[in-house]
């Protein structure tokens, strides 16, 4: 039975990127299935209805549900919440909140729960709950995927050059960052932070932020560190690039500029020189 009215739900959600990415559908169905058999399946269900009965729900119950598969449950709560990961770190102190997929911590699954009942307060049907986390786990995924394969596009040219790259986390001002490519990637020995992302126009305002912030943060651990800022922009607005570029660079009026912004793959082959010129000696 739950099969069968899972499978109705499935059937009338769009997949638009399906021939760019069927392996994300395909795990977003299984996932989809998961969550709806794990809620099914609990007190909280009313088959007659098909509402979920958030409003009947304690921390207890909620985090029952986590613990049976959280890699399927910490993004289903968090997603329909509408919470995102900066949030969930900010209001609750669940740093890394996906993390729990994989590395399951009592006291964040508790705190996780604390955060679901505090704003899961109503029935809601089954059919909402499933669409809700379908579509918000494939905007998330989407943004992750082409972040990984802009990534691993940079890295590639950077090999084929001669320079080795890879990702770093380094210890600044006493908090982590990442750094998505850092030539070498050695925390003594990094000479170049390169940091990638693939967005459109209307993301730009955080992300020239982003950048601008993580510069300045590195140059204070790192003053003659090479900084580079990648922004594959999407196919459909490259019109746009110089205005991207022109808002991109302007954030840092004032203070000392980047060493380059490459904003589409074919502008790869323009980065691979700088390294030559700031005289960073290619891997043995």
């Amino acid at each position: 039975m739950s099969e069968e009215i899972l499978g109705e739900i499935l059937r009338k959600i769009p997949r638009p990127n399906y021939s760019e990415m069927p392996s994300l559908y395909h795990e977003l169905d299984q996932m989809a299935v998961a969550a709806g058999k794990i809620l099914m399946e609990s007190g909280l269900f009313e088959p007659e209805t098909l509402l979920v009965r958030f409003d009947k729900a304690d921390e207890e119950d909620i985090a029952a549900l986590v613990m049976r598969n959280p890699r399927v449950m910490v993004p289903f709560f968090v997603t329909i919440c509408g919470f995102s990961e900066r949030e969930m770190s900010r209001l609750y102190g669940i740093r890394d909140v996906y993390s729990l997929r994989e590395r399951v911590n009592k006291e964040k699954v508790e705190r996780l729960a604390q955060a679901v009942k505090d704003h899961l307060k109503h029935p809601l049907g089954l059919e909402t709950v499933i669409y809700k986390f379908y579509k918000n786990w494939e905007e998330h995924q989407k943004r992750q995927r082409r972040g990984r394969e802009a990534e691993r596009l940079v890295a590639e040219v950077l090999k084929r050059h001669g320079y080795e790259a890879g990702k770093l986390t380094v210890v600044c001002n006493n908090r982590e960052r990442e750094i998505d490519l850092a030539i070498p990637p050695d925390r003594d020995q990094m000479r170049v932070a390169i940091m990638i992302r693939y967005g459109v126009y209307r993301d730009l305002i955080k992300r020239a932020k982003e950048f601008s912030a993580e510069f300045d943060e590195l140059l204070s651990c790192y003053p003659d560190i090479k900084f580079v800022v990648v922004y594959f922009v999407s196919p459909h607005e490259k019109e746009l690039i110089e205005k991207i570029r022109e808002k991109i660079e302007r954030e840092r009026e004032g203070k000392r500029p980047y060493d380059a912004v490459v904003l589409t793959p074919e502008e790869l082959e323009g980065l691979v020189e700088k390294p030559r010129e700031w005289k960073i000696p290619k891997r043995l």
